[in-house]
């Protein structure tokens, strides 16, 4: 029964869908009728269609000794920070649990074969079913929503063990020699949450070994996972590797030629396109990136470099892009992070997280907006 004098449901739905997603939980308890309209699928995918107006860059650290704890700093209001509590997945997962990604305030942990999506806003958690293969290294898994199906999707690729068989073939090296290595079997299985259930995907493999070092988080884009990797030892030339979930295959793709090969590249997004941030080497004093945009995958000639960032003083690592197209770095001092506008080569400290005395290690920094879409199971 709706409250006496409240206003008509259109006014309600539109002023609530702008409030953080905290905010509006508690207004679940005014009425049944409040309840049922911060329920209704089309108020939640509205919300989260605001949110995206909003997004906050959340640096990700923990103590140390609570790897549940992390604290969350909203750019550029340097005064905003408040704690993302994930106690409430300790019981499915223990401390070494691996952060894979968050999209759209939902975020993916895994530890091994267990893997929980989970909401941060409404601390509601899924426990996945275990995957296929469940007994096999994970080379990658990578987190991602899909627009044209309204779902969220996991991928995992893995490959057997070492004690598992594996069957030795020659391939050419880019030095067009012959050498033998093992080409491991691999399985690649993408999981629905709207199905709650895992299927293998059938890939076809370009050109590639399926080995590798892979140090750098998944960037989705447009039914594609991508990540940057490198041989393991001794360190190699970095690749992107691609897996995609629409058409059904796994590819292995260079840098541009002018690219060197370091730890310290990174793939992230920016309008909507796979942009490359590049270091140089010009002085070691100095940061300077370069910054390329993938036009065409599938095309070996699809890079095209956009600008160059810097020189800075000092050493700088770029992450990711704010959405009026800043580049987001860490800083030469331990929890520093720094803003760099490369059209009036203008840079602002944003955090000194060092002084903040519960921050430890910053493990990781990605963009988080708070959601209302529920992922517990229909029967829970």
């Amino acid at each position: 029964m709706a409250i006496a004098n409240e206003p008509p449901d259109d006014v309600l739905i539109d002023i609530l869908s702008w409030l953080p997603a905290k905010s509006i939980l508690r207004f679940k308890s005014v009425s049944k009728h409040w309840y049922s309209l911060i329920q209704n699928p089309s108020f939640i995918s509205l919300h989260r269609a605001h949110a995206r107006t909003f997004h906050c860059v959340s640096l990700v650290h923990t103590d140390g000794d609570d790897p549940y704890h992390w604290s969350m700093h909203l750019l550029p209001d340097q005064a905003s920070h408040h704690d993302l509590d994930l106690s409430f997945v300790r019981p499915r997962l223990s401390k070494d649990f691996d952060h894979q990604g968050s999209c759209n305030g939902l975020v993916c942990l895994s530890l091994k074969s267990n893997i929980v999506i989970c909401n941060p806003a409404t601390r509601e958690y899924r426990l996945l079913p275990q995957p296929p293969y469940c007994t096999w290294h994970t080379h990658y898994l990578g987190f991602a929503f899909d627009s044209e199906t309204d779902d969220y999707r996991v991928v995992r690729f893995a490959t057997p063990r070492e004690t598992d068989d594996y069957r030795i073939v020659r391939f050419a090296t880019p030095r067009e020699t012959s050498e033998t290595m093992r080409v491991i079997d691999h399985r690649t299985h993408i999981y629905c949450m709207s199905a709650d259930s895992w299927k293998e995907l059938v890939v076809v493999a370009r050109n590639h070994d399926f080995t590798g070092y892979h140090h750098h988080p998944c960037t989705s884009l447009d039914g594609v996972f991508y990540w940057l990797s490198s041989n393991a030892y001794p360190y190699g030339h970095t690749k992107i590797d691609a897996v995609n979930t629409v058409e059904g295959w796994f590819e292995r793709r260079s840098l541009p030629a002018s690219v060197c090969s370091h730890l310290q590249t990174n793939l992230c997004l920016l309008n909507d396109s796979l942009a490359l941030v590049a270091p140089l080497y010009d002085n070691w004093l100095d940061t300077q990136f370069d910054v390329w945009l993938m036009d065409e995958y599938g095309v070996q000639e699809c890079w095209t470099k956009k600008y160059t960032i810097g020189p800075i003083l000092g050493s700088h690592r770029p992450f990711g892009f704010q959405p009026n197209n800043e580049v987001l770095m860490t800083g030469c001092d331990n929890g520093m992070i720094v803003s760099y506008n490369h059209g009036i080569g203008d840079i602002k400290v944003y955090k000194q997280l060092c002084n903040l005395p519960e921050v430890g290690f910053l493990r990781q920094v990605f963009q988080y907006s708070e959601n209302l879409v529920s992922v517990k199971r229909r029967l829970d």
